[in-house]
Parts: C-alpha cells; structure tokens; sequence
C-alpha cells in the first residue's frame, strides 16, 4: 500500500463514509450500510475497494479498519525521507553552496530541505524581523526559481520558524511577549 494509493481511494465519498463507519465499530456489511447511508450494492464495492487497498481487514461479518498497516504506510512515508535527507548526497539534490536549487514537492522531504536551511542560518536563541527573513531567504533562492516569501509561508506551516507580529524565531520562547513586538517594532523604525 503506497500513500497515494491510499488517497486515491478516501478520494470517494462513498468508500470514505463506509471506512468510517467500520472505523466507528461496523462489522458487517449490513451495518456499514446503515451507518454509512450508503446502499448495499456501493458497501459490496466499497468494502471490496477498500480491502484491496489495504485499509480493511477481516473480511466480510468481521470488518475492520487495519489501523497497523495504515500506521507502518506514515512510518514509511515519514520517516525514511527525512533519513534520506540527512544524508548529504541526498540534501545537494536540493541543496548546493548555501543555495536552494529546488524545493521538493514532497512534503517530508520539503520538511528536510527547510529544517536544513532554518539551523545553517538562522541562531536559535535570536528574533528577527520580516526584512532579515526575507533577506536570509532571498540569499537561499537567488537563481533558484523558488519564492522567498512562499519559503517563509512554509516554514511557519512547517513549524521550523514561529511569527507574533512580524518577528520571528525559531522556537515561540523566544519571541517576545504580547506587547513586546509592537515595542520591537517600533524600536527599529518599522512601526
């Protein structure tokens, strides 16, 4: 089972609302249909779909949700990505020279690239304001086609970097406290 396989299947309505009613202790296809609303010849298909793919087991009368395999599909999905990355030949895909060459689409590896940019330059025990961001970041895309301010989008969604009012830093202790930014803010000309 491969994560887009996964999500090609919980693309469907219908096999979303009967994996969730198995989820919600349905075992047999007759109660899946109930508590799904979905009618008896969709479960058939639906629960037909879905052992297939590898989220049911049990088979039909013992249907249930096999939470083990989808928890070994995150751990393959995760964690070999982020190992890979932390290999250097891996990292200069994306990396060269203190420079981003592209920016992985893939999620955990996107995660890697960005942990990496964030502890070469960024002091953990140091605020900074929205212009030293974009200036560190615009260094790291220079050439590269990738967008400094969506880097900056993601490595808050990313949780690397944290903002209160324009300052940012790389753990939310060292931000400063509500009123505080606003002080910093205003301290530096930027108010």
């Amino acid at each position: 089972m491969e994560a887009t396989d996964v999500i090609r299947v919980m693309a469907d309505p219908q096999r979303f609302r009967v994996l969730a009613a198995v989820a919600l202790g349905a075992t047999d296809r007759e109660q899946i249909g109930t508590m799904s609303g979905v009618d008896a010849r969709g479960v058939l298909a639906a629960t037909s779909r879905l052992e297939s793919a590898g989220l049911l087991a049990g088979g039909p009368g013992a249907f249930r949700v096999d939470f083990p395999a989808l928890r070994d599909l995150v751990r393959r999905e995760a964690v070999p990505a982020r190992e890979a990355l932390a290999d250097g030949d891996e990292l200069d895909r994306f990396v060269r020279d203190d420079r981003l060459r592209s920016l992985p689409s893939k999620r955990t590896r996107r995660h890697a690239v960005l942990a990496h940019i964030v502890k070469t330059s960024f002091d953990e025990q140091s605020a900074y304001d929205e212009k030293a961001v974009n200036e560190i970041l615009e260094r790291w895309c220079e050439g590269s086609g990738v967008d400094h301010v969506a880097m900056r989008r993601y490595l808050i969604d990313h949780q690397l970097m944290f903002r209160v009012r324009g300052v940012y830093a790389r753990t939310s202790e060292t931000l400063p406290a509500p009123g505080d930014a606003e002080r910093y803010m205003e301290a530096i000309g930027l108010d």
